[in-house]
């Protein structure tokens, strides 16, 4: 009789225990089987006599194993049944480890020695766990789709020159060896700056995310990031299909370069990144072939600079020698007439020389400068082309680096323009020579060197046998005239002729 006046049954733990089993039987059992879903977390002993023991963990966000468990139950799989849901896993790429997400097949059960309940796991629904993990992913897509950040990172442009790399991987990784490996820094000056993160486990939800956050406020330090892992089994890939993961890549303000897994990969990290690489030696090498490219594009611009500049130089040239010739041509023809006319007219003629002279010395000035302005156009053109390049370079960070390719296009700029102004100084000397020779030939300059021109009504006489004695002939010196009667003529013999008159 109890204090109230009731009577109530006492049990003994064991039977109470055996009656809580006998209640949870109701619930399952090894012929009908509750599913049951939830996240695997393993238990400080995982293994005992072979058999698998762990707990099924509920979490606030159904899709990611964050933060604390809103519930656990214990669970175990024995020897006999674990080797059959291993490989049942297998056939579809996964592995029984930490953060997997699967639907368990099983039945509650009280272990009387120490009263703790726990599901019995007897199978596994392949198909289910399948298609929460496919689903999941569509899910994430799309949620990020909607909020406008999914392609974000895809939008970034690449620098023309990308040396500066952050390499976000694990410490000590095969994909870190592989892709330092894989780089041609011998060849190019890549800078690498190591961020070491978790690439498996549930810590992956949180190292990825922050260390990209971290290199958001040094965006300007970094062309590049290279997030790279490489293989191995579907749940470690599976946590870049995680929220964390893929929201950090997608929302990064640098360009994102993702080296996961393989090219049978499929998670959610490669279709928000701003590229996607079968593995850490493809990125490696792709970022060799980019700046490979860049290097013939400036090899090429080079060429083209001394092109121009040695076309402009050969058109000033065959420009200068046609107005040279038709110069000389002019001169000589000019001289001839010059001989052939009446002595009373030379001054005249000179005056017309002197006039014609003038003129070709303009025009040979007129010349020069359009040349001189038309080989500076090109050579303008061809600098503010490289300029543009060194412009672009200077905008991506990269100028220092590729300096010495700058200084070799600067040369070559400088050395034909050299040449050309070479050339030019050279065609106007030459015309310089020939304006003298014309000028020499002035007959001005020949009376003022001390000789007369001898005139007989206004005709000039060029030879002694054109006189008589008692003839009047006057003669011409430079500040005036003379008259003279001839008295005495004098013929030099000829070679061969001893005659004299």
């Amino acid at each position: 009789m109890s204090p109230t006046g009731q009577t109530r049954n006492t049990y003994r733990v064991g039977d109470l225990i055996d009656l809580a089993k006998a209640r949870l039987s109701e619930l399952g059992d090894s012929r009908a089987p509750l599913m049951v879903e939830g996240f695997v977390s393993f238990n400080a002993n995982t293994a005992r006599y072979d058999h698998k023991y762990f707990s099924l963990c509920q979490y606030s966000d159904p899709n990611l194993p964050v933060g604390k468990p809103l519930a656990k139950l214990e669970a175990v799989i024995f020897a006999n049944r674990f080797a059959v849901i291993s490989s049942q896993l297998r056939q579809i790429s996964m592995n029984f480890t930490p953060d997997l997400r699967a639907v368990f097949l099983g039945y509650l059960e009280i272990y009387k020695p120490t009263g703790k309940l726990q599901l019995v796991v007897v199978g596994i629904d392949i198909e289910r766990t399948k298609q929460i993990t496919e689903g999941a992913k569509d899910i994430l897509r799309a949620k990020l789709k909607a909020e406008g950040v999914f392609d974000l990172n895809r939008q970034l442009r690449v620098p023309l020159v990308p040396l500066r790399i952050a390499l976000v991987t694990s410490r000590g990784s095969a994909a870190e060896s592989d892709f330092m490996t894989k780089l041609a820094t011998d060849r190019y000056k890549f800078r690498v700056t190591r961020v070491y993160v978790n690439t498996s486990g549930q810590n992956v939800s949180f190292s990825v995310p922050d260390a990209l956050a971290k290199l958001n406020e040094r965006a300007a330090e970094f062309d590049l990031v290279v997030l790279a892992r490489g293989g191995g089994d579907h749940v470690d890939l599976a946590n870049f299909s995680l929220e964390g993961p893929v929201r950090a890549v997608a929302t990064c303000n640098i360009p994102v370069w993702a080296a996961i897994g393989h090219s049978t990969d499929d998670v959610l990290v490669n279709e928000v990144a701003n590229r996607s690489l079968s593995n850490p030696n493809d990125a490696a090498s792709e970022l060799n072939s980019v700046v490979s490219a860049f290097e013939r594009i400036l090899a090429d611009r080079a060429n083209e600079l001394a092109s121009v500049a040695q076309r402009a130089m050969d058109v000033g040239a065959a420009r200068f020698e046609r107005v040279r010739s038709v110069l000389y041509s002019s001169a000589s023809h000019r001289l001839a007439d010059f001989r052939a006319v009446p002595a009373d007219l030379g001054w005249e003629l000179k005056m017309a020389m002197k006039g014609r002279l003038d003129r070709h010395r303009a025009e040979i000035t007129e010349v020069g400068g359009q040349l001189r302005a038309s080989a500076r156009i090109r050579l303008m053109r061809a600098r503010y082309s490289t300029e543009a390049l060194a412009s672009a370079l200077d905008r991506s960070g990269t100028g220092e680096t590729l300096a010495r390719g700058m200084a070799a296009v600067v040369s070559v700029r400088d050395r034909v323009r050299a040449a050309a102004l070479g050339t030019l100084g050279m065609s106007g000397s030459r015309l310089n020579v020939l304006e003298s020779r014309i000028e020499g030939l002035d007959p001005a300059h020949v009376l003022a060197s001390g000789y007369a021109m001898v005139l007989q009504d206004g005709k000039r006489i060029t030879s002694a046998v054109e006189l008589s004695i008692g003839e009047t002939v006057q003669a011409r010196f430079v500040d005036g005239l003379a008259e003279a009667t001839i008295d005495t003529i004098m013929v030099e013999p000829a070679r061969g002729d001893g005659t004299e008159q």
